[in-house]
């Protein structure tokens, strides 16, 4: 057992200044956690404690390992310095004739949720949360809007809002207690959008990409396809969220400069980002985009393989997983 010595603390709002730890507080509350640990052992009693962690850093021994230390054995281990794990396991499957991209980004996630949500079609009920059903009207309305543009009108900030209200009465999450949020949300993406549209010109020419690649053949439709009067492409993915610095490295990215390159070869192509939540627009950068590739070629290359075992747990991902309790990696 190791101390942590409190930690950062948060002070305590100037009306509630009782609620301040002092250090007596911290070792107090430790000590009682350390012996309510102590009496929940039935038979034996096991203790241990890392003597370092990342990065070399050394981590003192809880102070009140004292108390009883007359009472247990003591014992250093420095282990083995190897790890073990069992035979993978594959279970072949029939090749697809194509493969969507969107199925290939989660096999790339993580190949046993890959295999239970689309070979065992365990996918679970379709995402009703609040915060789908907001993207849902959303995007609902941008696609709208942009139907309405290939067909020669040129409908306003208004008749988008408009349109939006409509679908978000049938559609929208109403009875939930942050639906005004959502909704304004929602409109600020929709008016980014309408403005957005109304400063474009050119043609949209959004539809399905078959793109070969080494190992098959991957699908993809784009967000946006937008041909400039110069002829210049302009191939947009659509992200309701803020700028992120990981934006730019997805792998997604290179394939839509692939399959752009590949449908308009004789026009100069800009791969970018749109961002509903503020209107901005971003440029991605060409780079190796054949490391890139590579990953997608790769889960091709596993998914012929039947190559589904378990990696290790991602806390951030797996809550999320459907077969996340029927999962043998937790």
């Amino acid at each position: 057992m190791s101390r942590s010595g409190g930690g950062v603390q948060c002070p305590p709002p100037p009306t509630l200044a009782q609620l301040k730890m002092d250090k007596d507080d911290h070792d107090a509350e430790e000590e009682g956690l350390f012996f309510v640990g102590l009496s929940r052992a039935r038979d034996f009693l096991s203790l241990s404690r890392a003597e370092k962690y990342a990065a070399k850093v050394s981590a003192s021994a809880s102070k009140f390992l004292d108390h009883i230390g007359t009472h247990v054995t003591h014992a250093d281990f420095k282990g083995a310095g190897a790890s073990f794990a069992g035979t993978p396991l594959y279970v072949p499957c029939e090749a697809f004739s194509i493969y969507p991209e969107k199925q290939l980004s989660l096999y790339m996630e993580c190949p046993a949720r890959f295999r239970y949500e689309i070979l065992d079609r365990l996918k679970g009920a379709r995402g009703d949360n609040p915060y789908a059903l907001f993207h849902r009207c959303v995007y609902i309305t941008v696609d709208w809007l942009e139907q309405e543009r290939m067909a020669g009108s040129m409908p306003t900030v208004q008749e988008g809002l408009t349109h939006l209200a409509a679908v978000w009465s049938e559609r929208g999450p109403l009875t939930h207690g942050f639906e005004l949020y959502y909704r304004r949300a929602a409109e600020s993406m929709v008016r980014a959008m309408c403005e957005a549209i109304l400063r474009e010109t050119g043609q949209y020419a959004r539809a399905e990409w078959q793109i070969p690649l080494s190992n098959g053949i991957v699908s993809i439709t784009p967000d946006r396809v937008l041909i400039e009067q110069s002829g210049l492409v302009r191939v947009q993915r659509t992200r309701t969220g803020k700028k992120t610095k990981s934006e730019l490295g997805k792998p997604i990215y290179a394939l839509l400069q692939k399959g752009a390159t590949l449908h308009y070869p004789n026009h100069p192509v800009s791969i970018e980002t749109f961002f509903l939540a503020s209107g901005d627009v971003q440029v991605i950068p060409s780079g190796d985009d054949s490391k890139k590739l590579a990953l997608y070629d790769e889960a091709i290359a596993g998914i012929k393989k039947g190559d589904f075992n378990i990696p290790s747990p991602l806390p951030r991902f797996c809550p999320n997983c459907p077969a996340y309790f029927a999962c043998g990696a937790h």
